[in-house]
């Protein structure tokens, strides 16, 4: 079974973390602080910095940090379900309350919902973007050094071509 941490844009591609860069990830996703990881695993807070500033680290320790409580979308979206679940269920029960209870819990939920679309909306444009950005800057260069050019070069391929050695 492989454990190495997966990609939050390929969750198939592994990210390749050396098992020190990896207990550093992770020191500090329980402390978050570097000082106090530095402390805890007895190295200097440049490594810590140094390591906690690769490319692999921030996609692994971001990876982990908005899939975990209720950062992650899914649980937090099953704890407004339950709330909602259970004013409406208050409310049967007391048959008190009013309706502006519930729609305010229901504008709340929905307000939750759009923002976190138009943050995915906003993060697949800026992907397209970037890599759009990657096409738009690049040049072609074409060099045409080829028989007849008139060069030295040009004449020693075409005698050679041509078997004319004199």
């Amino acid at each position: 079974m492989n454990n190495l941490p997966q990609t939050q844009a390929s969750p198939a591609e592994a990210l390749h973390i050396s098992p020190e860069n990896l207990e550093i990830a992770n020191c500090f996703l329980e402390l978050q602080d570097s000082q106090k990881v530095a402390d805890a695993l007895d190295v200097p807070v440049d490594l810590v910095t140094r390591v906690l500033a690769r490319s692999e680290i921030k996609a692994y320790t971001n990876q982990v940090f908005f899939e975990v409580g209720f950062n992650n979308r899914f649980r937090m979206r099953d704890l407004m379900d339950t709330l909602i679940k259970k004013k409406l269920s208050d409310m049967t029960e007391s048959e008190t309350g009013s309706n502006k209870d519930i729609l305010d819990i229901l504008a709340l939920s929905h307000k939750m919902s759009m923002e976190q679309m138009d943050r995915e909306i906003a993060l697949e444009k800026l992907k397209q973007g970037n890599a759009s950005a990657a096409i738009k800057s690049q040049v072609n260069v074409q060099i045409n050094d080829g028989l007849g050019d008139g060069t030295k070069y040009g004449a020693l391929i075409s005698k050679l071509l041509t078997g004319d050695g004199s």
